[in-house]
C-alpha cells in the first residue's frame, strides 16, 4: 500500500488523457455542487476539472477547487491504516519530493467523505510566484483514488474552509468503494 501512495501528489499530476468536465461517467458528478460553478476556461487553464465559488468571489482571493484521480487499489482497512500514518510533515515532504514547494503542513486528519475512508490535508505552498494555501482531500476507492484540491491565496484558507468542505462533500462519486 505504501508504494502506491504519494497521495498528495495526485493533484499535481492531474488526469492525464481525461477531458476536464463537470461530470465523468463512472467517476464523479460535480454538476450541482451548491455554491460552486464549473468553469470550462478554468479547467482548460488548470488541465483539471475546476470549479469557482458561484458568487464570483474567486476574483478576490483566487479560490477554486478541482478534481484529480489515479488508479489505485486498496481495501478500506489499508486506506485507513495509510491515512492514519500520514502526518503534516510527511505529506509536505511527499509534495516536495514531487517538485512542489510545499512550505508548511498545518493539519492531516482521517475523515469520511461520501461514506469512504478519506484524508484531509491543509498546507501552504509557493506556486507560480505566489503563496497559496490548500485543502487536499484524498478519497479512497476500491480501485480509484479521487483527490479534491481546493486552493486560495495565503491567509484565506480559514475563511474558505466551510466552502471547501461543502465542495468536497457535495461531489458525487461513482467509483467503487473500498471494502
Amino acid at each position: 500500500m505504501r508504494a502506491l501512495l504519494a497521495v498528495g501528489i495526485v493533484w499535481l499530476a492531474g488526469m492525464a488523457g481525461v477531458q476536464a468536465q463537470a461530470y465523468q461517467s463512472g467517476l464523479y458528478d460535480g454538476r450541482s455542487i451548491p455554491g460552486w460553478t464549473y468553469s470550462e476556461s478554468g479547467s482548460q487553464a488548470a488541465g483539471l476539472p475546476t470549479w469557482y465559488p458561484s458568487d464570483g468571489s474567486q476574483t478576490q482571493d483566487g479560490s477554486n477547487c478541482n478534481i484529480g484521480s489515479s488508479p489505485v487499489n486498496g481495501s478500506a482497512a489499508e486506506w485507513n491504516d495509510y491515512f492514519s500514518s500520514v502526518t503534516p510533515e510527511s505529506f509536505r515532504q511527499q509534495l516536495r519530493a514531487a517538485g512542489t514547494d510545499a512550505t508548511q503542513g498545518y493539519l492531516t486528519e482521517v475523515v469520511t467523505i461520501n461514506g469512504r475512508p478519506s484524508m484531509r490535508n491543509l498546507l501552504a505552498a509557493n506556486a507560480s510566484g505566489q503563496q497559496l494555501e490548500f485543502m487536499i482531500v484524498s478519497i479512497s476507492g476500491a480501485d480509484t483514488l479521487v483527490t479534491v484540491t481546493c486552493t486560495t491565496m495565503r491567509g484565506q484558507l480559514l475563511p474558505r474552509m466551510t466552502a471547501f468542505y461543502d465542495f468536497a462533500e457535495g461531489l458525487t462519486l461513482y467509483t467503487a468503494s473500498a471494502r
